[in-house]
Formats: structure tokens, sequence, C-alpha cells
């Protein structure tokens, strides 16, 4: 920005994770020029990673390549051609195949780490180091046509906008008085990679038990991610045991399809909780991702949800932009707030009705989960619609 007009930028993003990243490389793409303030360098993570993983859903994979963003992730990443999904006790089972719809991906697996080292390259190929800011937002004031954020430091930052992508205990929404519904879970997950004997055959993997879903997420090469939910105190006494105890109950609880197994990352064990903030934007404000909105791990959801966000309010922005508009102005956000919490609204309810459903262990409930998955598995295009919804967030 022109010095004259007395901003260091129009847009101030806090958080530099996987969302703060995404959000930075799409406001680029529009002719901004973000600042991101973060605790933590510009630095590529090194392995052994922590041994998160996620799916990144075809709308994720649209939204990247319309970015020219895809040519970084894709060489982290890994297609899924087909869903596996056994419900436990019954033994109902269903198969998604993209052969059936169209054959392209349903979705990417990839490593956590590795999916933020390729968002960090791009951002360092779209905006360079120097717009990224080492610190902490400590607290901002609103000023006439501008907000002014102070970092931990005493250094201060003039910015028409302020966007938190600084995660579930966002310190932009609690600063902005924003309220949130929180809810938990009585489960939490285990999360690690495995290398293994056999291919993982670019197939996703889940079984429905009444603990909560194991899911096996294909990673490049012959690697595999791991979701393991479990009620707490199992978690954790599975995280304890020693590397061959854990695979051989992994090896066991997933019928054995990878063959042999070795650890390949960490274990962390992630307590497992949901939000949603009572509202996106406040004057000069705007939540984005986890600082919005958590769900359950069943559906594969959490991360896409926040791209969405992210390429939303960049289009709301862009627009703005187009028209000499002020990008902080209520009118301007308020379309950011509508276009998504509702959408997201929607899909914290499935993904809790899913996790309710499928993690109890009501015996009532366990005719319904086989039910669902006969019904999806005898009904082609049923099945063709659920395939299609759970791979594309608008």
């Amino acid at each position: 920005m022109p010095a004259s007009t007395g901003l260091d930028a129009e847009i101030l993003i806090v958080g530099g994770g996987h969302t703060g990243l995404f959000l930075a490389c799409a406001l680029a793409r529009a002719g901004f020029e973000p600042l991101v303030v973060d605790p933590g360098a510009p630095e590529r993570a090194l392995p052994p990673f922590d041994g998160r993983n996620l799916a990144l859903l075809r709308s994720t994979e649209e939204a990247a390549r319309r970015l020219d963003l895809w040519a970084h992730l894709r060489q982290v990443v890994c297609p899924v051609d087909t869903v596996e999904v056994d419900e436990r006790p019954g033994g109902a089972r269903v198969v998604y195949r993209a052969s059936e719809i169209d054959g392209r991906p349903f979705a990417f697996g990839v490593e956590h780490a590795a999916l933020r080292n390729a968002l960090l390259d791009a951002f360092r190929a779209r905006l360079g180091t120097g717009r990224w800011i080492r610190g902490e937002l400590a607290d901002f004031v609103r000023e006439d046509g501008a907000i002014r954020a102070r970092l931990s430091d005493g250094r201060e930052l003039r910015v028409r906008l302020l966007v938190g992508c600084d995660g579930r205990e966002s310190r932009v929404r609690a600063l902005a008085g924003i309220g949130v519904r929180r809810w938990s879970y009585p489960q939490a997950a285990l999360a690690f990679v495995v290398g293994h004997e056999r291919s993982h055959r670019h197939t996703i993997r889940e079984w429905l038990r009444p603990g909560g879903p194991l899911a096996l997420l294909p990673l490049p090469g012959r690697l595999t991610g791991v979701t393991w939910v479990e009620p707490e105190e199992r978690a954790r006494e599975l995280a304890g045991l020693s590397e061959a105890s854990l695979l051989s109950r992994l090896s066991l609880e997933s019928e054995g399809v990878l063959g042999a197994l070795r650890l390949e990352s960490g274990v962390g064990v992630w307590p497992l909780s949901a939000h949603h903030a009572e509202r996106y934007v406040a004057p000069r404000i705007a939540l984005v991702g986890d600082a919005a909105h958590g769900v359950h791990p069943i559906h594969a959801q959490g991360f896409n949800m926040a791209v969405a966000d992210a390429v939303a309010l960049a289009e709301v922005l862009a627009r703005a932009r187009r028209l000499g508009r002020d990008p902080g102005t209520p009118d301007v956000l308020l379309a950011y707030d509508r276009g998504r919490r509702s959408a997201n609204a929607r899909r914290i309810w499935m993904t809790d009705t899913l996790a309710r459903i499928f993690s109890s262990e009501l015996p009532l409930l366990q005719p319904l989960r086989s039910g669902i998955l006969m019904l999806l598995a005898g009904l082609p295009p049923l099945r063709r619609l659920a395939a299609t919804h759970g791979m594309t967030l608008r």
C-alpha cells in the first residue's frame, strides 16, 4: 500500500497455519498483498511428523486448481479412487467407486505437516517472506476507516480488515466479542502414519464401530494415515503401548488389509469436540476455518470447510475491490457471513448426527446403522448422490 494511505496493509491475517496460508494465497491471486502474523517462523516442518493426516475433498482440489496452487499440492497428495465403509458389529458394507461417477478421484490423502509445507512454499512463491510477521496479536482498536492491531511486543499494524485464522481458541474471536457454542464428545482420536507390506490401492477404508470410527487414508507411496477414534481413556491406553503392540491391535481392528505394518510417525492423541461461532464477522473482523467452526473427524470435513470459507471470503473481497469498496465495511463482510455460516451449520449438523449414530453403543441404534449402509449399498443412484455430496462443499 502507498505510504500516504497510512496503512501497513489492507488485510492482516492472524494465523499462519493451513487456513491462513491458503487464504493468503487466495487473496494474492485476487490482487491483494495481505500480511500474515504468526508466532512461528515461516519454515518448513521436518520429519518425524506428528502423525496427523487429512483428506482433501474434490471441492478443495478444484479450488486449489483455480487458484494455481495445485502444482504445489499435487506433489504431496495421494488420489483416492475407492471408499470402503464397514459397520460393526452388524456387518453392513458399502463401497463407493469413482468409476461409478466420473472416474475422477473422490479425494486426496495428505500428511498434515506435508500439506503445510506445500502451502508455505506456495505462500513464499506468491508473496515472499516479507509479508510474514513473527509475533502474536495482543489486542486491537477500531479507528476511522481502519483497525489498529497491537502485537505482544508493542508493534502496531494499521489495516482495513483483520482476519482470524488462529484456530479453535481464536484470539481474534475473543477480542471481537464473538460468542461460540461448544460441545464435546467422550472420545479421542489417535493419529499416526504407517508403512505397510500391501498396496493401499488408493482406497479409504473405514470401520464404523460403537467406540468410534477407524479410518485408513492412503498417502503417497506405501504409506497410510490412521485416524482411530476410541473413548478417551481407551485411546490414551492404546497410545501408551509399545510399537509392536499398537500395530498388532491395529492389524486386528483393520482385518490385516495392509499386511505387515511399521510405524512411520509419532502417535498423537486428540480429544474430540466441536464448536460454532455465533457469527463470522464483526466490524472490520472476519473469522475463517477453525476460528469459526470445528467438527468431529468422522466425515473429513474440517479443513475442507476452511478452504470453502477462504475461497468465499476472497471472492467477496475481490468483488468489493473491483467496485472500489472498503473491504472492512459491514455490508461487504455480511455477504461472507450469509454465504458461509448457514452452509457450515448444515455440515456441522450432518457430521454431528453421523458421529452420534455411528459411535453410539446403544443397541437400539445398531439396526439403524446397518440399515443406512444397506440402503446405500443397494441403491446406486442414492450411493452416487451421497458420494457427490460428501466430496463437494459449496
